[in-house]
């Protein structure tokens, strides 16, 4: 079960009309798709060979279905941090599984010295780099970008512990090696008194999977990163009393962060904020990891194909339903306040390696590059409300470091929080479940909207 917010009720009689006119308008495609959510929106294939029609990929549409009725409470543990107590209260959602073992699970941090009072959620998506299975079922995997050291499959598709969202998340994230508390984005959000929510990501899908087949997995299953985030978050508001919602996304976690706005923003929930740091659903992203793939010091090797990456994803891995950020802020009413951040150093975006032609070509590095079409987006709107920032001197992630970067983050929030904005889930504890109506009629729009983009191409 989820809940929603009061303005669906009025967004649903919008969208059952929208839904029943741009249907209209593509009335010559032939639709074959018996559940509205799940769609076949590859052309099929005929195999000469065996004279078979080949199976075309699963994609589910928004909006995101989640479940929250096995959500339980695992674990409980008190902490200190500096001077400071922490309550930690550890959660396992056994609706969604991991690909390899385990399932979804997330951390609720409370206030500071205040567990149970009203406060803002700060929600982490932390990274992890991607990963699929090819047709061979081999698990093909990058390399951490700040040790040249190649990631374990494992790591991202097993459950994630209390101890490991505490220790390699919570602890690694706000002190250093010796201990000592340090000043990055999350430790200041720490001490201006905000709840921190660690979701996990155990897919290895870019926290965007939408319940379908994790594909050529051994295991089987499915990748519900998406589903299980927006649980957690759902799960979280209606327990803890929230104020304002933000998203904190780094690497792998950026493009986590994207999904999870763009989501909720399609369902009439406008989360107050997200910082993007380290990654862009870009279609820049795209070529720059085509044409240095295998080059030494890049994050994935000659063998990687970021094609198979993007189908595992599903939607937001499928360019017939979902576009880059640069078209998708300005296309659907996107309305929720958006920071990129990188650093000009990042191996992630190509800093220091060879630079590409596309990026030699406009007398850019290939960071700056990659980001570029963003930032002229952001700039080509009139009083935009997102930003791109360059963390000058540094590499990858840096809002997990004291300086510009986790500057630029509260100059962002003061910009926010500087227009009042509405907390996104005030009623979240008092409307009911999502009617079946409802997720029918926003089910067949975005069935409609990839039968336009189909039928342009």
């Amino acid at each position: 079960m989820i809940k929603i917010s009061h303005t669906l009720a009025k967004f649903f009689l919008v969208t059952t009309v929208s839904a029943t006119i741009l249907c209209g308008s593509v009335h010559a495609l032939d639709w074959q798709a018996a559940n509205v959510d799940t769609v076949n929106i590859d052309p099929v294939h005929i195999d000469p060979t065996h004279n078979a029609l080949a199976a075309p990929p699963i994609i589910n549409t928004l909006p995101v279905e989640r479940s929250l009725d096995d959500i339980f409470l695992a674990e409980e543990e008190t902490i200190s941090l500096g001077p400071s107590t922490l309550d930690l209260d550890f959660y396992r959602n056994t609706a969604y599984t991991c690909g390899f073992s385990g399932n979804y699970t997330f951390l609720v941090v409370e206030p500071r010295d205040k567990p149970g009072t009203e406060a803002p959620l700060w929600v982490f998506l932390h990274g992890g780099g991607a990963g699929y299975f090819d047709e061979q079922q081999t698990y093909k995997i990058g390399i951490a970008p700040n040790t040249d050291i190649s990631r374990n499959p494992s790591e991202h598709n097993t459950e994630k512990t209390l101890e490991k969202l505490r220790d390699g998340q919570l602890f690694y994230r706000t002190t250093n090696a010796n201990g000592e508390i340090k000043n990055s984005t999350i430790t200041r959000r720490i001490m201006e008194g905000y709840r921190i929510l660690i979701v996990s990501m155990c897919d290895h899908d870019l926290h965007s999977g939408m319940g379908t087949p994790y594909l050529n997995n051994p295991n089987g299953g499915e990748v519900n990163g998406l589903q299980a985030n927006m649980a957690a978050i759902d799960y979280t508001v209606s327990k803890y009393p929230t104020t304002h919602v933000f998203a904190h996304g780094t690497s792998a976690g950026s493009i986590g962060a994207f999904s999870l706005a763009y989501s909720y923003n399609f369902e009439g929930i406008s989360l107050n904020g997200i910082v993007m740091d380290s990654h862009l659903a870009s279609d820049r992203t795209k070529t720059l990891i085509d044409s240095l793939v295998g080059v030494p010091g890049f994050v994935f090797a000659a063998d990687f194909q970021i094609a198979e990456a993007s189908e595992k994803i599903g939607y937001f891995g499928n360019e017939d339903y979902f576009g880059f950020i640069e078209d998708e802020i300005n296309n659907y009413n996107y309305s929720v306040p958006t920071l990129d951040i990188f650093g000009p150093l990042d191996p992630g975006c190509g800093g220091g390696l060879p630079q590409i032609a596309e990026a030699a070509a406009a007398g850019l590095d290939n960071c700056e590059w990659v980001h570029e079409g963003f930032r002229q987006t952001v700039e080509s709107s009139p009083n935009s409300i997102h930003q791109v920032r360059k963390a000058i001197g540094f590499g990858h992630v840096p809002t997990h470091k004291d300086g510009i970067a986790s500057d630029f983050v509260d100059d962002f929030l003061l910009a926010v929080m500087a227009k009042a904005p509405p907390y996104p889930f005030a009623h979240s504890a008092e409307v009911p479940m999502m009617p079946q109506a409802f997720l029918l009629a926003l089910g067949l729009l975005m069935l409609c909207l990839g039968a336009v983009r189909l039928k342009k191409k």
